[in-house]
Parts: C-alpha cells; structure tokens; sequence
C-alpha cells in the first residue's frame, strides 16, 4: 500500500476529518530528533521514507541500524492492518478507532532508540562500520549514552563519536556546533512542513473528491435527463412520423382512387360539355327558325286581312266554289304553320332544357370527385349520384317523357370499383 492508496482511502473515508487530525510525536533523544506528525497519510509518508531511505543503504550497515529499519517496516505493515481493519471495513465508530489507534501510537512512541536514516548520525555510523569497523561499537555505545570503556578500541570508538559531536568550547567547535544545529532546525522545520502539507494535501483530495461526487451525479443527472428528453422525443417523433405515414398512404390511396373516377369521368364529362354547347347551338337555331316561321304567319295574315279583294269576301258570303276552296286551303296553310311553330317551340326548348341538363351533369361530375377527394360519400350516395349522373333526362318532346334508372348492380360494377 502507497501513500497516494491511502489518501484516496482517507478521503473516501467518512472518517476522513478525524485520520487527518491524528498526530503522532517521535522523540529520539540520542539523535536529538523531536519531531510531531500530524495526519495519518502523513504518518504514513514518514515510515514509508525511512523505509526507502534505509534501502539505498543496502545490506552493509549494522545491525542496530538494521533494526531500525525492521521496526519501521513492521509500523508500517501494522498501520496498513489498521487501516484495512477498521477504516476501509468500517466495522467501529469513531471512539472505537481513537481507542485501537492509541494503542498502535503508544508502540511506536515508546521505541525511543531507533535511528532515522537522514540523521547525522545514522551517517557516522554507517561510515565507522564500512571503514573502522572495529571502532564501531565504542562509537555506538558514545552516541546512545552508554559511556563504558573496556578496551582500546572502545576507547578510539568513543573519541571519534565525541569528536564527531564536537563537545569542544572553541571556537571552530562553537561554529559548527551552531551550524549543525542549524541544519537540524531546518531539517526539523522541513518535516513538520512536510506533515503539514500531507495534512492539507488529504483535505484537498477529500474536497476534491466530494466535487468530483457533485459533478459525476450531475453529468449522470443530466445524462438521464437528456436520455429521457431524447427517449420522449423518439417516441413522439415515431408516433407523428407513423400517423404521417398512415395519413400519407390513406391520401395516397384517395388521390389514386380519385384519378381512377376521373379517368372514368373524364369522357362523359368531355362528351357532356360537347353536347351542351352541340344543344345549345340547336336551340337557338330552332329559336331563329321559330322567329322566322313566326314573322312569316303574320305577314301572309297581314296581306290576308290588308291586302284582300273585297270580291274575295262576297264570293264567299255567295257560297262560290273558288271562294270556299282557296279558304280551306289557306286554313290548312295556317294550321301546317300554327303546328310547325309549336314544333319548333318544343325543340328549342328541349334543346335548352337538355343543354342546361348536360351542363349540370357535368358539374355534378366535379363535384362528385371533390366529394371522393375528402372521403365524404358513401356507397348508397355514391349509387345514387351515378343513377343521376347516368339516367336519361326528360326531352320534353313527349308527354311522360322519363328516363329509367340505372340498376344498382350495373352501377356499382362500373363505377364502385369493388
């Protein structure tokens, strides 16, 4: 486990405030480290340091350093059990957490004679041991505080340790004292920087992912937001677009089943139109007939009651033969005229009557395929229209004069289409 592992776990944690308010103190009086960490990612971060740092060491230091190492592997090994025991499982609340990690703390603060690896030191240490080895354990023993001298080589090993701790009062001792000193502030000032920064560094990821929470639920809201517009507008646009369809094939239908009337019409109503202006050219020529046969008869009476010979008159009232033949052939005359004026009569009429009829017919016709256009007759008034469309008229030429009706059957074989 790394320490980016556990500042995720610390700020998906719903314990994030409290890990990153735990502090740990480390004291190591014989290396004059003191040293408070604050923020278990922090904490963390620190072991995982000296863990690293004693690595580049490699294998040949001593034991006792060693150790060290060992024991922060073992802290660290201890806090990740920690962590997955009772912070990702969530199995206590937050007292019993404060309880178990008092408990981890005390461990590790109680172990006061560890040596971190970027002490002065850990350094001197290491260098005595690769170079003088045999004045190692004098040196050792100097900078724990165990002062005892047994031989000559604890002796020189604790002479290097005093000279390396400068216990002298000159002034060059004085001056590197305060600069070692110095150093050490720094390097003391950096870590607890550094925990600091571990500290805010675990809020900000905390915040961060609270943010990143918001957001991801308001693209996922906004996702099931458009996903529901879109699935709204599909279903519309499907129903729309299969009523459009269903609507266009049914016009399509009307428009084709009108074209089928209008090429079936289309001749009678040319045929209509033909024989209403063919009828009314007759009537008026019968009119004009009329007129003239009409202007005729008056004029020979005219000349009858006018222009007659007074001898004329009394041969008749004498009972001459000449008198009374020319009489009845005149009176003969004048019926042939009176009936061929009433003929005439007859057939101009007619011929109107008839051409008005065609005329009729065939805006009957329009209107009957207007009327199919927007579906609005039925079988029995389409039988109807075709009976009217289709039967003879009345000429007028004969008293009675009808035309029969076309059957039903014959109609709607023709003109039904089923």
């Amino acid at each position: 486990m790394t320490t980016t592992e556990i500042r995720k776990i610390i700020a998906d944690s719903e314990y994030s405030d409290w890990l990153n308010s735990v502090n740990l103190q480390i004291v190591y009086p014989h290396l004059d480290f003191d040293q408070t960490l604050t923020g278990f990612s922090s904490i963390f971060k620190f072991l995982e340091q000296q863990i690293d740092g004693w690595s580049k060491f490699g294998e040949n230091i001593p034991n006792e350093l060693k150790a060290s190492k060992k024991q922060f592997s073992n802290f660290k090994t201890r806090l990740e059990n920690y962590i997955n025991a009772y912070v990702i499982n969530q199995n206590y609340n937050e007292s019993q957490l404060n309880s178990y990690w008092n408990s981890e703390k005390n461990q590790i603060q109680n172990n006061k004679t560890l040596f971190v690896y970027d002490s002065p030191q850990s350094e001197f240490l290491i260098k005595i041991h690769r170079e003088v080895p045999k004045y190692y354990s004098g040196a050792y023993n100097f900078v724990m505080g165990n002062y005892n001298v047994s031989n000559k080589d604890s002796m020189i090993g604790h002479i290097l340790a005093y000279e390396f701790e400068l216990k002298d009062y000159t002034e060059l001792t004085k001056r590197r004292n305060k600069e070692k000193s110095s150093i050490g502030r720094l390097r003391n000032d950096f870590r607890n920087q550094l925990s600091e920064s571990e500290t805010q560094l675990s809020e900000h990821l905390k915040s961060a992912n609270v943010e990143f929470d918001n957001y991801t639920q308001k693209i996922d809201d906004l996702k099931t937001e458009k996903e529901t517009n879109f699935d709204d507008w599909f279903v519309k646009s499907k129903k729309e677009f299969s009523e459009f369809d269903n609507s266009s094939k049914e016009k399509i239908t009307d428009l084709e089943h009108t074209y089928e009337e209008l090429l079936r019409l289309k001749k009678p109503a040319e045929y209509w139109n033909q024989r209403a202006t063919k009828l009314n050219k007759e009537g008026w020529k019968a009119i004009y007939w009329l007129i003239g046969l009409v202007a005729f008869a008056c004029v020979t009476l005219y000349l009858l009651l006018w222009l007659t010979p007074d001898g004329m008159l009394l041969s008749f009232i004498k009972g001459q033969a000449s008198a009374i033949k020319w009489s009845i052939i005149y009176v003969t005359f004048i019926s042939f005229l009176a009936f061929g004026i009433r003929a005439l009569n007859k057939v101009a009429f007619s011929s109107f009557h008839l051409a008005r009829d065609a005329e009729e017919r065939e805006q009957l016709t329009y209107v009957y395929l207007s009327l199919i256009k927007d579906s609005a007759v039925d079988e029995k008034e389409k039988s109807l229209i075709m009976q009217s469309l289709f039967s003879r008229a009345d000429t007028g030429l004969l008293k009675g004069d009808s035309g029969p009706a076309m059957p039903n059957d014959i109609s709607t074989k023709i003109f039904g289409g089923n």
